[in-house]
């Protein structure tokens, strides 16, 4: 694959439910929830004609002002209304929704160094991947043709994890395990159109690329849920002019775990947002179920220009998560020899 790919899977990585978010909708509006199903059930679904969806909801830090469980909130939200389209467009398939699972890799304190920040809960990038793996390969061996994975987080890592994992399913089963959200980001993370009708073209020169739990995420937090502590209206920007500043923010002082300006966000603006999102997932999705070939269409990270602060960053958490994986190894050799 490209760079990025070849990062994840260089010799350094070969030495080393569902929450009180997760609101799909209930069985009666055609929506299966996997983990409410007897086996007959689950054996008396249509294997071409039927969709299980695999979302995952990280848990990382967003800023003094947002519920670590923000990309999670996101994923169901997108996820929910995602459904409710493809009902529309396809009344005789049937919807599976497997409970979220709340696993990501990495998170927006890793770029600041705060490697172990007491917001964020993440697994290794390996881990994660081979977690997606399995439990996609769980669907599909047993003849589940259609598998959507949706989730929210922009880590690097984090989102080749789900493409790697997508195409070995794919591949391995014979199924059409797709990476939704990275290829949405593979069009860009947050609509630049639609900020630029709620803030006025220019914004990008106030308050800098907004992201992670900055203008953009804040207003789609504040329209999917209640959880915003309203302090946000309080907080200074934290300008970042472009994507390599992302991977220098380490050596800034003052960051709070957020970047662009959150006190701009408003649920309106977080409203269209998600219609977006949701809408350039519709078409994804769309053309996967049609079985379409998706492999010209770009996908983050892979779409990024080179930044050389980006494959620092990336092979320094590659090399914690193999320090890691040999402090295990260790560990469980001289537990096994101790027997």
């Amino acid at each position: 694959m490209r760079r990025w790919l070849a990062i994840a899977l260089g010799p350094l990585v070969l030495a080393a439910c569902a929450a009180a978010g997760d609101q799909a909708s209930t069985p009666d509006s055609g929506v299966r929830r996997l983990e409410q199903l007897t086996y007959p059930e689950v054996d008396a679904i249509d294997r071409e004609r039927s969709v299980f969806f695999l979302t995952f909801g990280n848990l990382e830090e967003h800023g003094p002002h947002l519920p670590i469980g923000s990309d999670y909130y996101q994923a169901v939200g997108v996820r929910d209304r995602l459904i409710e389209r493809l009902q529309t467009a396809h009344p005789d398939y049937e919807m599976v929704v497997v409970p979220v699972l709340p696993f990501g890799e990495g998170g927006a304190n890793d770029l600041a160094h705060q490697f172990d920040h007491v917001g964020t809960f993440a697994l290794r990038y390996a881990t994660l991947r081979d977690v997606a793996i399995d439990m996609g390969a769980s669907i599909a061996n047993k003849g589940f043709k259609n598998i959507l994975l949706i989730h929210s987080h922009g880590s690097p890592l984090h989102n080749v994890a789900f493409t790697e994992a997508a195409g070995f399913v794919s591949e391995r089963y014979g199924a059409r395990m797709v990476n939704v959200t990275s290829l949405v980001f593979g069009q860009g993370f947050y609509s630049d159109a639609v900020l630029d009708r709620h803030l006025g073209e220019g914004w990008q020169s106030e308050i800098g690329i907004t992201g992670h739990a900055g203008t953009a995420e804040t207003s789609a937090n504040l329209f999917l849920h209640d959880l915003v502590k309203p302090t946000y209206r309080e907080l200074e920007p934290f300008v970042v002019e472009d994507l390599p500043g992302i991977f220098r923010i380490h050596e800034r002082t003052g960051w709070q775990g957020y970047w662009s300006d959150p006190s701009r966000a408003s649920a309106e603006i977080g409203a269209d947002l998600v219609s977006d999102f949701v809408d350039r997932s519709f078409a994804i999705a769309e053309l996967a179920l049609a079985g379409k070939d998706l492999s010209g269409l770009p996908v983050y990270p892979d779409d990024l220009p080179p930044i050389p602060a980006a494959d620092e960053f990336v092979g320094e958490v590659l090399r914690r998560y193999a320090d890691r994986s040999a402090e295990i190894e260790a560990w469980l050799m001289r537990r096994q020899a101790s027997r």
